[in-house]
């Protein structure tokens, strides 16, 4: 019998923290803060060759093998930054996955473009057969979200934007150390994006980089990330000065982020031997879709996620299997608001803005056709609506995997019967 009916539960063990870059801290994080404070120099450009931030760009460099890093406040940021360092402002479109985290609509908007909302597939990414008919003379760029750790079909999304001569900037805040076809990701497109926030793979407590290919595009997104970078540095660059924010990255910050950098690959190793172990053992269970990933060995493992029959049915599994005693969440069941789902972007939805002029919305370089609804994208309604998920943590022993493979082949033979 089911836990949820009355029965027994696969367990009742509470299940450790499922924080990933957080669980990891130890007295090397705690010493390595300690020191900078000690050392009175907390601002990153008192000693810019020598410092935390500088040799954290410098291990961004080396994980995705561009020669340009600029540490950078927070994720948001390093969207804002990347999107200025591509020349993406009042005019354009940039197209974004409808399954993101608000803050990369917003990045978009307070650049002063439009962005144009996607449907995602089954791998709960951008889908690349969803693209080509929201592209107009104005589409500047794609913005691919690897959500979740999931590598997004960067082969089929390049393809498209080669087809129609767009940018690139991929949206890793979720997949630091993640891969696609073995080459990093964040390296595929014009800009890759990161964040160190508090619930990412590895953190900084708050923090982001950009990393790039391309010489003038990191050039322009220091600029914007420093309303002085021009005059740190005069010789660094060679693009005129134009007004930018503080959105710098301080030593403190850089000094825990190095040190957790050190804990990435273990981290993952981690992380995706739970996952390679949950997925080989669910293969065969009725009634559920293990979610399709584009890079089963470039996936960061950090969630597991099934799809459905319907969003009913999903919603009761998910309740079944934490009474269970496993740590399972339905995706989209209408309930509490989740900021990651394009319908709950309400300044996106009602075109609202912070500007009196309702810019960037008004702006006469917009041909003002856009038009959002909350069910704009019904494949991505549908999808999450459908979508249980667990997620994974370096936290995890081999019998906390078990407890859930335990549970979901529970869970989907009583719901088959």
């Amino acid at each position: 019998m089911l836990a949820i009916d009355g029965g027994e539960p696969v367990t009742n063990k509470p299940f450790p923290t499922s924080m990933l870059g957080p669980a990891a801290i130890g007295e090397e994080e705690v010493e390595a803060v300690a020191a900078v404070v000690r050392s009175q120099r907390i601002f990153r450009f008192l000693d810019h060759e020598n410092s935390h931030c500088t040799r954290l760009e410098r291990l961004f460099q080396e994980l995705t093998g561009c020669p340009h890093a600029l540490a950078v406040g927070g994720g948001t940021a390093a969207l804002i930054c990347g999107l200025v360092g591509l020349g993406v402002g009042d005019g354009d479109e940039v197209i974004v996955p409808g399954y993101t985290y608000i803050a990369s609509a917003s990045a978009i908007l307070i650049c002063g473009a439009v962005p144009v909302i996607s449907e995602i597939d089954e791998s709960l990414t951008m889908d690349p057969d969803g693209i080509e008919h929201l592209i107009t003379p104005r589409t500047k760029a794609l913005m691919p979200v690897h959500m979740r750790g999931i590598p997004c079909d960067m082969d089929r999304l390049a393809a498209v934007a080669r087809k129609h001569n767009l940018l690139v900037i991929e949206d890793c805040a979720q997949a630091c150390g993640g891969l696609y076809r073995g080459q990093r990701l964040g390296s595929f497109g014009d800009v890759g994006c990161f964040s160190l926030q508090q619930f990412k793979v590895i953190t900084a407590g708050e923090g982001g980089m950009v990393v790039t290919h391309r010489r003038e595009v990191f050039e322009r997104a220091a600029i914007r990330h420093d309303s002085a970078m021009c005059f740190w540095n005069p010789d660094d660059t060679s693009t005129g000065p134009f007004p930018g924010e503080n959105f710098r990255l301080n030593e403190m910050e850089g000094a825990l982020g190095c040190v957790q950098f050190g804990r990435l690959e273990s981290i993952l190793g981690r992380t995706r031997a739970l996952y390679k172990r949950i997925h080989a053992a669910i293969a065969d269970c009725p009634g559920i879709q293990p979610h399709r990933t584009n890079d089963p060995e470039g996936d960061c493992g950090i969630t597991v996620a099934m799809l459905l029959e319907s969003g009913p049915r999903a919603k009761w599994f998910a309740e079944a299997l934490r009474a269970e005693g496993i740590p399972a969440g339905s995706m989209y069941n209408q309930g509490i608001p989740d900021r990651h789902i394009f319908r709950f972007w309400e300044y996106v939805m009602e075109k609202r803005s912070s500007d009196k002029h309702g810019r960037p919305w008004t702006s006469p370089l917009h041909d003002q056709s856009r038009t959002y609804d909350p069910n704009m994208c019904p494949r991505t309604l549908d999808i999450l609506g459908r979508t249980v998920t667990i997620s994974l943590s370096q936290t995890y022993e081999d019998q906390h995997a078990d407890y859930i493979i335990e549970a979901i082949h529970k869970v989907a033979s009583a719901s088959s019967n």
